[in-house]
């Protein structure tokens, strides 16, 4: 079981395992030490499990073909991880401009939707941050109902059947967050 040399693979450096060309074991050995924290760090950058792990995936085909080039005398890790750095931001990129052009594909009869100067991605930044917090204050339920309505845009029918609560209960629960969330963003607003 992935013995070469005497030494069994979890026994073998980084620059080992990448150096055996063609031993999927020895790449598969690999891909188990660093697929949890190429996962965790993808999503901490992108804020999306699925997304995290295609990055991932996306990493690890980066370094199978480029594994020619590592210069084995450095460490693996970083530059694993400077890929998957480099591949959650253009993933990033790449979904910002996709947002940009859908809005202006729905707002086609109105003036194009200007692309936010580097001063309002800041504030939008700071408004995501404090909509994070502000999401602390929702029941679980409110949370989830809210969530998969609005950030993720499924249907009041849609969540009703994923929690198994009437659609009357899913509708009651997202007002009641959009209420709360509202009072957590702008709490002058009432005076």
């Amino acid at each position: 079981m992935g013995v070469t040399d005497g030494r069994r693979h979890d026994e073998r450096t980084d620059a080992e395992l990448l150096a055996a060309r063609g031993d999927g074991d020895a790449f598969a050995a690999l891909v188990r030490r660093y697929v949890r924290g190429g996962t965790l760090l993808a999503a901490q950058l992108l804020g999306d499990a699925d997304d995290a792990e295609d990055v991932v995936q996306d990493a690890f085909t980066v370094v199978h073909r480029n594994a020619r080039r590592f210069d084995a005398e450095r460490p693996f890790g970083p530059w694993f991880f400077a890929i998957v750095r480099r591949l959650a931001s253009n993933r990033r990129a790449r979904d910002l401009r996709r947002r940009r052009l859908l809005l202006r594909w729905t707002h086609s009869g109105s003036a194009p939707v200007a692309v936010p100067a580097h001063e309002d991605a800041i504030a939008a930044r700071l408004d995501a941050a404090a909509a994070r917090d502000a999401m602390r204050v929702l029941s679980p339920m409110q949370r989830a109902c809210f969530e998969l309505a609005v950030v993720r845009g499924f249907s009041t029918e849609e969540i009703a059947a994923m929690h198994g609560i009437s659609e009357s209960t899913v509708r009651q629960h997202v007002f009641r967050a959009r209420a709360a969330l509202r009072d957590a963003l702008d709490p002058d607003q009432h005076t």
